[in-house]
């Protein structure tokens, strides 16, 4: 098959996840590849209601992780049988379509081997799955099979359906089976992904002491776009992140990357893998890397990565010894009263519009600095920065905050329900965190109300319910939207706390409400 070409399957004629990664190939190059790309041609239909959506890589990732995988030998067993009695191609691939693969990746080659099926015969059905697949499921068993059977020959097939992230994990594990150097060909696809396929693809790298593999890890390969925290504790241990530094003139890429995982190893200390306490040369390392903070360069990421080293420092933990605590507190606060760091934060907040604008904000409130009338501003530019309006909330009074939302939400636009959405935009999220602010403040905000019991978001119309339960005697008009959102409320347990606001107060002439069934 030529780059490009997208060859029909011989499964139900669909396009193949080959010419979908030859297509992009062409598009975009070897990776990664952008986000969009990760729509599969299998990916079913999203509907558009604001719930969480877990893909199957994003599901295989945190089983992988965190839950184990189990198996599944009666699934096993079907497709030996079907391997064996060389059944034809499509029955393969639909019965491996309904199968989860990491449930049988590991059990199944052990299985073929138990039959003694031959190399080849294994080859070519894992090749035409790879080749033909058009369901992921079956493409991830073709990719493991090819990894049992195949050899160098199969490298750039392996790269290039690796790269959809979907399929790293499998096709990582299958370099590392069949080329002769292969940790750079893990390496190759490490580079090539972002997401859930980076972290399984240089969790396949620990231990390496290849210095180009070593030198990327510190810099770059920790990063994903999941977690840092996930690979954090690797990079700092294969790359020898405290050797690195002690370098005389560390380049400002290896500070950068350095500050990155020793934030994230902060963050990490009760977190999804290991932290700063598990990590052996973590007191120098930090000492190190604020020496180098506070003579180098100035920029928001560094004072991001600073300032969350230092909240760490504030509980530390338990073994390290005192007087290293001490020093290390002394050393952050030293390079932190610098007054570049203030400087900087400031200018970042000054243009409502730069890019920087959320992250300088984030340092700015942790240095303490008074930047209401800047986030003010941010605001009156992009009333969507649910952020900003969570930052602007426990600065103001409470009517000044309500007349703000009155002014800057668009109310008629948020008025768009009732829905079953659970996550809503920017402006729906900031209306969800001023309306819950109301309970607190009864006789404030019926147009946020309104809008509120009108939204299509379940969580904000329940927190319009509590804010008008919250009055001493809710208005007429606030009763009124009440009963009208009641009648077309699509949830019984809303619906349900709408009743029971209604029935349990008295109407404007003293006579008590007639339920509401």
């Amino acid at each position: 098959m030529t780059p490009g070409e997208r060859k029909p399957s011989a499964a139900n004629e669909q396009l193949t996840f080959l010419a979908h990664a030859l297509s992009l190939s062409c598009l975009h190059g070897p990776g990664p590849w952008p986000p969009h790309a990760m729509d599969l041609p299998d990916e079913p239909p999203r509907p558009d209601d604001g719930k969480p959506h877990m893909p199957s890589v994003v599901m295989d990732g945190v089983r992988t992780h965190h839950f184990g995988v189990g198996s599944a030998p009666d699934t096993v067993q079907a497709v030996a049988d079907l391997l064996q009695e060389r059944a034809p191609r499509a029955a393969l691939h639909d019965r491996l379509a309904r199968a989860r693969a990491l449930e049988i990746c590991d059990d199944l080659p052990r299985e073929l081997a138990r039959r003694e099926l031959s190399r080849q015969q294994v080859y070519e059905a894992g090749h035409w799955l790879a080749e033909h697949g058009t369901r992921r499921e079956a493409v991830k068993i073709g990719i493991v099979l090819v990894g049992v059977s195949g050899d160098e020959r199969d490298r750039e097939l392996l790269l290039l359906l690796g790269t959809l992230e979907e399929f790293t994990l499998y096709a990582a594990v299958a370099l590392l089976r069949t080329q002769a150097d292969r940790e750079r060909a893990v390496f190759e696809l490490a580079r090539r992904v972002t997401a859930w396929g980076r972290i399984h693809a240089v969790e396949r790298l620990e231990g390496s002491d290849d210095p180009e593999v070593k030198a990327w890890l510190l810099r770059e390969g920790f990063r994903n776009d999941i977690m840092d925290e996930y690979l954090a504790p690797l990079a700092a241990t294969t790359g020898d992140l405290y050797s690195a530094l002690l370098d005389p003139e560390p380049d400002e890429a290896l500070v950068d990357g350095a500050g990155g995982i020793l934030s994230a190893l902060a963050r990490g200390d009760g977190g999804p893998t290991t932290g700063l306490g598990a990590y052996g040369d973590a007191v120098p390392a930090l000492a190190r890397y604020a020496d180098l903070a506070g003579q180098g360069q100035a920029t928001l990421q560094r004072l991001d990565h600073l300032l969350t080293i230092r909240r760490h420092l504030h509980k530390p933990p338990e073994h390290w010894l005192p007087g290293d605590v001490e020093a290390l507190r002394q050393r952050y606060r030293d390079v932190l009263d610098q007054p570049r760091w203030t400087e900087l934060a400031l200018a970042g907040v000054a243009d409502p519009e730069a890019p920087g604008f959320s992250l300088a904000q984030h340092c700015a409130n942790r240095l303490g600095l008074p930047i209401l009338p800047q986030l003010v501003a941010r605001l009156r530019v992009d009333s969507a920065d649910s952020y900003t309006w969570q930052s602007v909330i426990p600065m103001v009074d409470a009517g000044t905050l309500f007349a703000l939302a009155e002014e800057l939400l668009p109310l008629d636009d948020l008025a768009n329900g009732p829905g079953t959405r659970l996550i809503g935009d920017g402006h729906e999220q900031a209306l969800e965190l001023v309306v819950t602010e109301l309970e607190s403040h009864p006789g404030f905000g019926l147009p946020l109300i309104r809008a509120a019991l009108r939204n299509r978001g379940i969580r904000i119309r329940r927190a319009g319910v509590r804010a008008l339960r919250a009055w001493l005697e809710p208005p007429a008009e606030g009763v009124a939207w009440v009963r009208a959102a009641h009648a077309v409320e699509p949830d019984e347990e809303l619906r349900d706390a709408m009743n029971t606001l209604l029935t349990g107060r008295r109407g404007v002439n003293g006579e008590g409400s007639a339920p509401l069934h």
